[in-house]
């Protein structure tokens, strides 16, 4: 583990220390997803590269496949802790210290807005690429302030409303294709992940079941929720959770292949991936199929310290590895156990990745 994945431990540990100083003890949040969902017209992978001091931060642009680079974003980048596409293009990215997010129109490599925002810490857009920023004053060392989540109007920067009720500690969020809103709230007193219809600021329903230390949200095509909780803690379990969508029905929980889980994400057929970073190992993809308990298989070639994972629209996955000697991004196709292509991402670590448009 590396520096960038130093820094997010760090994160972690003081979100905690400093929540349980206010009376509110929070979970590690030790890496928001930057993949809730897949990106049907996905047709770039968007790399946030930081934390060495030696170079520049940057955002890479690759082609799928990591075929090449699209384009380097440099201009405005500072430690890009969070990125995001919406289905125009647009990319967002979230510096956790930076009490804000910075905005790319299509193509540009000049940040075209900033939406200031204390404790900005994950983000998700709807159907009309409206923007969802989950605040967390909790999660960053020395802020303070209330917790919510402030819905931005597309490619704006217009508070539309600003979300509170439910909202606690919130780490990671994701929108479905019926634009409903998850939240996950990631107080230690009451761990949960709360669901809003579209438009609305007023709890739907609230998934408590199964739900102990969640750090992840992500849905698969037919909208159901898949949480990941990991405890960050060697006496706690690992799990991820499956509910049924548009419902508070468990379909399934997970522990089977997990240990130090960090991220996951699930493809168009349903297939959900699950990085583990065990520290005896260099860790491993854990592979199930839709509706199973148990992995299928696991992925170890071209995995070595595994942060983040995200699929695209043609079902490849995509491993960013923050090596002890160095850190790369490898793609894999659909069902294969071995990479098809990897790439050293410069002398930096993948600090954060996102398919799309």
């Amino acid at each position: 583990m590396r520096i960038a994945a130093l820094r997010r431990h760090s994160l972690a540990v003081a979100a905690s220390v400093l929540a349980g100083c206010a009376g509110a003890q929070a979970p590690p949040p030790l890496l928001p997803s930057t993949a809730n969902r897949t990106h049907d017209l996905a047709s770039y992978v968007y790399v946030g590269q930081c934390c060495n001091f030696f170079n520049q931060d940057v955002v890479t642009v690759y082609d799928l496949g990591l075929t090449g680079v699209a384009r380097t974003i440099t201009k405005g980048v500072n430690e890009p802790d969070y990125v995001t596409v919406d289905h125009s293009g647009r990319l967002y990215y979230i510096n956790w210290f930076g009490s804000g997010v910075i905005e790319y129109d299509r193509g540009s490599e000049k940040p075209s807005r900033r939406i200031k925002l204390r404790g900005a810490w994950a983000a998700a857009n709807d159907s009309s690429n409206n923007l969802y920023v989950a605040a967390c004053p909790a999660c960053v060392p020395y802020q303070t302030g209330r917790a919510s989540v402030d819905v931005y109007k597309a490619g704006t920067t217009k508070l539309l409303r600003s979300i509170t009720k439910g909202v606690d500690a919130p780490v990671a969020v994701a929108v479905d294709t019926d634009d409903n809103l998850y939240v996950a709230g990631g107080a230690y007193t009451h761990p949960a992940v709360t669901v809003y219809a579209p438009g609305s600021s007023k709890p739907l329903r609230t998934l408590t079941k199964g739900v102990t230390w969640p750090t992840e949200v992500a849905l698969d095509p037919s909208n159901d929720v898949f949480v990941l909780n990991n405890p960050g803690l060697n006496s706690w379990s690992p799990s991820i959770v499956e509910y049924q969508a548009a419902s508070t029905k468990v379909l399934r929980t997970i522990t089977d292949g997990l240990s130090s889980p960090q991220a996951i994400a699930v493809d168009g057929e349903g297939t959900l991936y699950a990085a583990n970073t065990p520290g005896e190992s260099s860790g491993w993809i854990s592979v199930y199929k839709s509706g199973a308990s148990k992995p299928s298989y696991e992925i170890k070639d071209g995995v070595d310290d595994p942060q983040l994972i995200t699929v695209d629209g043609e079902n490849n996955l995509y491993v960013a590895n923050n090596g002890y000697s160095a850190g790369t991004v490898c793609v894999f196709t659909a069902k294969a156990r071995r990479p098809l292509r990897c790439v050293q991402v410069q002398d930096d670590d993948a600090s954060s990745m996102a398919a799309g448009p």
